[in-house]
């Protein structure tokens, strides 16, 4: 269910039923006199939109508005009075992506000319998947009659919306994004282990925070390149994996402690001992991290090397997706970034 709240006072003990509204208004917060916003049309960017209603009896007094009316509020488009749409939503559920508001949803500081109205709110969450403008009204049914905000109901004055603005999603060239590379450091001899940071800083270096990824509408780490027997320089096992960016520590196996002259024999420098080493990610804020494993020795396992370009898509701190692609050079063992 949306949120609903109101401001609770002692009512007279003359009251009657719910009769009419004596206030149907739509604001971004309870709080806020601002009549237009902007968000990134990319669907996942929201803008909180709240319906203040308040109700009266047959005689004008201040009463509770029923909640089959309260479950009946919907926003629409203010000129057509209809369901959003052509990209537009309005959710329920507040999603990881939310443009915030100056006020706490209790701050209510808006005087209001009766004294003895205090608004009961719902509370919705506005998207667009494109670009465009719209004017934002609500409509609710009282009385088996559908009352717009618009002023389009007979008998009705209230007249309010908001206007949200969607603007096209940025896009960046691959020189905004920063891929740097660091070693663990402390590995057992013939292991390499190396993290590498994905990060977004366009505009003269002012971050963009990175705050997840997606493969194929999926979530989940996943190993985008792995090989045994490579029988590359100093390596025969190599693994790279990008990591949710949930995860603090990260479990890497290597194979270790082959024969010091297996080279002069083995090219694959065969090895039954394994290493674990626990390895810390995604400690640099708005950053993601993958990791690549290497070892100069190779499991009993078959030969393999699978992975070359691994394509996914980041996505910002505003819910905006960026296509990208990690390329995987086994011979020279780098992991170098591209579009995707």
């Amino acid at each position: 269910m949306s949120e609903v709240t109101e401001e609770s006072r002692v009512q007279p003990d003359s009251v009657g039923a719910f009769e009419s509204l004596t206030l149907f208004k739509v604001k971004f917060d309870a709080a806020e006199s601002t009549r237009s916003k902007e968000l990134f049309g990319n669907g996942r960017m929201q803008v909180k939109v709240q319906v203040l209603v308040a109700g009266a009896d047959v005689n004008g007094n201040a009463v509770h508005v029923p909640s089959e009316v309260m479950d009946s509020i919907e926003l629409v488009h203010y000129l057509s009075g209809q369901p959003l749409s052509n990209g537009w939503r309005a959710s329920d559920e507040q999603g990881r992506f939310t443009l915030e508001s100056r006020f706490s949803t209790n701050d209510v500081s808006e005087s209001y000319d009766d004294d003895t109205v205090h608004p009961q709110v719902r509370t919705f969450w506005v998207s667009s998947s494109s670009a465009g403008e719209t004017q934002v009204g609500a409509r609710l049914t009282a009385n088996q009659q559908v009352i717009r905000s618009n002023g389009s109901t007979l008998y009705s004055a209230h007249d309010s919306s908001v206007t949200l603005s969607a603007k096209e999603p940025s896009a960046y060239s691959i020189e905004s994004f920063r891929w740097q590379q660091v070693r663990r450091g402390n590995e057992e001899p013939g292991n390499r282990i190396w993290n590498y940071y994905l990060g977004l800083y366009p505009q003269g270096g002012q971050q963009i925070k990175l705050v997840d990824w997606i493969f194929q509408g999926e979530r989940g780490s996943y190993i985008f390149a792995a090989g045994n027997k490579i029988n590359e320089w100093k390596t025969n096992s190599l693994q790279g994996t990008l990591l949710l960016p949930e995860l603090k520590n990260f479990l890497v196996v290597l194979p270790y402690a082959g024969n010091s002259i297996a080279y002069t024999f083995y090219s694959d420098a065969i090895t039954t001992k394994n290493k674990s080493y626990s390895v810390t990610v995604n400690d640099r804020d708005g950053e993601l991290t993958a990791v690549q494993a290497l070892s100069e020795y190779s499991s009993i396992e078959p030969k393999s090397r699978n992975g070359e370009i691994f394509h996914f898509r980041a996505i910002d701190q505003y819910g905006t997706e960026h296509k990208l692609a990690i390329h995987t050079d086994f011979e020279t063992r780098n992991f170098s970034l591209a579009r995707g």
